[in-house]
């Protein structure tokens, strides 16, 4: 059996703040949408428990709680945590056709 591909927990949180950001305009979403509908291959539930309470504590995400779930939004300090590292992504690249 060939051996599963863990993605680093920074991919996770990348993954997870560009689908909120992409989807903001539709609302908030569930943990359980996260991992059906976000690109996570074989990230474990508590993972990605793990990584939503990172970024909910760093305030890049934030919980509308219901009676029956917990919804996930992106928040302006989120988006903007995201255009900084997509910025910062494109300048190293751009740095490699440098001469």
């Amino acid at each position: 059996m060939p051996e599963r591909e863990r993605y680093s927990y920074e991919f996770t949180v990348f993954n997870i703040l560009e689908y909120l950001v992409k989807r903001k305009q539709l609302g908030p979403v569930s943990k359980y949408h996260l991992t059906t509908r976000v690109h996570l291959p074989s990230q474990r539930p508590d993972r990605v428990s793990s990584v939503l309470n990172l970024i909910v504590e760093r305030g890049w995400v934030s919980v509308v709680k219901t009676e029956h779930a917990s919804f996930y939004r992106i928040t302006e300090e989120g988006e903007k945590e995201y255009n900084r590292w997509i910025k910062d992504f494109l300048d190293f690249v751009r740095s490699l056709y440098r001469k």
